[in-house]
């Protein structure tokens, strides 16, 4: 589908889609208010099991792919049970305290190569198959959007309580979110293990973590097409511009992202934009209801 992008380029394109879905996993629990910063450790946890599994078992790529997703969903579904109990400062920071541990277990573990890594990992996955995967999440969290989950998980966005109120059990639909979350970060890292050759703890650093939460906010929790753009277009004007290093990449999330919250609290994708489009529309064409008032309605009835 890109042979007609040379192997750099592909290389480059290839790394935008895997923030992309990164981007993606922390969408999911936004959407439902919780701030969640495990999102570098779950794609350690499945590029590492990915890895492991093509190099010591020599599984296929696609089912060490897939084994990396749903065990990193498995780990967050469990994990999701305890540390979601938080609330407030104590949540996002009980997330990044259990994101570090997975990296700092996988860094001390030998038998995953400690601070080394893996290397000879099977070259399997190409630009090609990270947009397929990329696509395939796109469609999932739009049929999400439209669905009974999706507005239980923006209800609780809205106000916890009054969601619990009407009827959603809030618990459950945290954890579902925070394994999601998990299963896709997984699979970002899986494919990532596969494109790169190598991996090493290192890789999944603090600053990654920042990159991405800044791209997340930049495209905001209403609809996943925010985080799309935001990781997509700043990616390439990065890329193009040669903006590299932390001093020049701290000026440029952190202005964007002043510029953001100062004229779209809501991210780039927002009601007031989607209402803006719908207005625009042909006569006839069926304009998306505006959202939070009939929106405890609609769950309520679900």
């Amino acid at each position: 589908m890109f042979s007609w992008l040379g192997a750099y380029d592909q290389f480059v394109g290839g790394t935008l889609l895997i923030h992309v879905l990164l981007v993606l996993s922390l969408f999911v629990v936004f959407q439902c208010g919780v701030l969640s910063l495990a999102t570098v450790g779950f794609m350690a946890d499945g590029a590492y099991t990915a890895a492991l599994l093509s190099t010591k078992a020599h599984l296929a790529p696609g089912l060490c792919i897939a084994a990396g997703a749903l065990l990193t969903g498995l780990l967050a579904l469990v994990v999701g049970r305890v540390i979601l109990r938080l609330r407030g400062i104590y949540l996002a920071l009980g997330t990044f305290a259990f994101g570090q541990v997975c990296v700092l277990l996988i860094a001390n573990w030998s038998y995953s190569g400690g601070t080394a890594g893996i290397i000879g990992i099977p070259t399997a996955v190409g630009m090609t198959a990270t947009f397929v995967a990329v696509v395939a999440v796109c469609v999932l969290l739009q049929v999400l959007h439209r669905s009974r989950y999706g507005r239980a998980l923006r209800a609780m966005r809205l106000d916890d309580r009054v969601a619990a109120g009407v009827g959603v059990n809030t618990t459950n639909y945290r954890v579902l979110a925070f394994a999601a979350s998990g299963v896709i970060a997984g699979l970002a890292g899986a494919l990532d293990a596969f494109r790169t050759v190598i991996i090493s703890p290192g890789q999944y650093n603090f600053s990654l973590l920042v990159q991405l939460l800044a791209l997340a906010m930049i495209g905001g929790a209403y609809h996943w097409l925010g985080g799309v753009i935001s990781a997509l277009v700043i990616g390439l004007v990065q890329q193009q511009l040669g903006l590299e290093g932390p001093l020049v990449q701290g000026l440029l999330y952190g202005g964007l992202l002043l510029v953001v919250m100062l004229l779209l609290p809501e991210g780039i994708i927002d009601r007031r934009m989607l209402r803006w489009f719908a207005r625009r529309r042909p006569r006839g064409g069926a304009a998306n209801p505006p959202e939070p008032a009939p929106l405890l309605q609609k769950v309520s009835r679900s």
